[in-house]
């Protein structure tokens, strides 16, 4: 497990920002992903949220956040 207490030179980082707008302030919010049963590990229909981040001022999702590929089980 990464140490959470690192200093991070954010002066080498990135901003990110909205492929929509270019804005750069996100809000967390979360898009809903519906399971059937075929493949739920309950064996019932169930919805499965997912922690997103969208732009504050046009409420864009950019594609990199909506990769499912990194969620972990």
């Amino acid at each position: 497990m990464n140490d959470l207490n690192q200093n991070i030179d954010l002066s080498k980082a990135t901003p990110m920002e909205c492929d929509n707008c270019k804005n750069r302030t996100f809000k967390q919010t979360l898009i809903l992903h519906k399971l059937s049963a075929l493949v739920s590990p309950t064996g019932q229909e169930t919805i499965a949220p997912t922690a997103v981040f969208a732009c504050e001022a046009c409420g864009h999702v950019n594609s990199e956040f909506t990769k499912t590929d990194l969620i972990q089980q």
